[in-house]
C-alpha cells in the first residue's frame, strides 16, 4: 500500500487496511454505505452530521471490547455501529465530506477528536456521542483520559493530516495484534507498515522478523 501524503482519502485508505486483514471484504459495499448515510443526513452541518451518526443511527464507542482489532476496520464499524475514537472520527469526517461539511481529525495523545475545519474552537468526541466541545472542554477530556499524567500542549488540538491518521491506525493495529499474539495478522500489518517510508526506516529488523512467516 503506497500512502501519498498529498492524496490520502480516509475512506479508501481505511478500507485498504481492512481488506488486507479480511480477504473476503468487498470495499465497495462500505463505500456505498457511506454514500447512503450521507444521502439520508438531514442537516449538512457539523452538528447535524454528529447528531445523525451518533444519535439517529446510534454509532457509539465500543467500551466492552475496546482493543478488538475489528474496531479499527471501517467496514466493521459500519456493520456493528461501534468503534474506537479514530474509526468513529473517520466515519464522521467521510460522511461530512460527502455532504459538503469540511471536518478534520485531531489526533491528540490517548484519544481522537474531530474538528470543524472552519472553526478551531469546535470539536466533537465521537466515542462519547454527538456533543460539541470547545478548546477548554477538549483539554479537560484529555486530562481525564490521561489521568493528568501527560502535560497539556495546545498543539494537541492541531489538525492531523489524513496520512498521519492512517499511520496512527497502523500503530493501533500493530499494538492490537502484538497483544493478542496473532502472528499472521501482525505480519500483514508489518507488511503495510513497510510501505510507509518512515516506518520502514524505523523498523527494518522488526518488519523482516515479522514477515518471515510468509517466506
Amino acid at each position: 500500500m503506497a500512502i501519498d501524503a498529498e492524496a490520502v482519502m480516509l475512506d479508501e485508505a481505511s478500507l485498504v487496511l481492512s481488506s488486507a486483514l479480511q480477504t473476503e471484504l468487498d470495499e465497495m459495499e462500505s463505500l456505498v454505505a457511506l454514500d447512503l448515510f450521507a444521502g439520508e443526513c438531514p442537516t449538512p452541518t457539523p452538528d447535524g452530521v454528529a447528531r445523525y451518526l451518533y444519535d439517529t443511527l446510534g454509532f457509539s464507542g465500543n467500551r466492552t471490547a475496546y482493543y478488538d482489532w475489528r474496531n479499527s476496520c471501517l467496514d466493521r464499524v459500519i456493520a456493528t455501529r461501534v468503534g474506537i475514537p479514530i474509526s468513529l472520527s473517520i466515519l464522521m469526517i467521510e460522511v461530512g465530506r460527502r455532504v459538503g461539511v469540511n471536518l478534520v481529525g485531531v489526533g491528540m495523545p490517548a484519544h481522537f477528536l474531530v474538528r470543524s475545519a472552519d472553526d478551531d474552537n469546535t470539536f466533537y468526541d465521537p466515542f462519547h456521542g454527538p456533543g460539541r466541545l470547545d478548546r477548554p472542554g477538549a483539554r479537560h477530556l484529555f486530562e481525564q483520559v490521561t489521568n493528568g499524567q501527560t502535560p497539556w500542549r495546545e498543539s494537541y488540538l492541531n489538525p492531523t493530516s489524513n496520512r498521519d491518521i492512517v499511520i496512527r491506525m497502523l500503530n493501533n493495529l500493530k499494538g492490537s495484534f502484538a497483544r493478542q499474539s496473532d502472528a499472521v495478522r501482525f505480519a500483514i500489518v508489518m507488511q503495510l507498515r513497510a510501505a510507509v517510508p518512515e516506518l520502514a526506516e524505523a523498523e527494518p529488523a522488526e518488519i523482516v522478523a515479522a514477515t518471515a512467516i510468509f517466506n
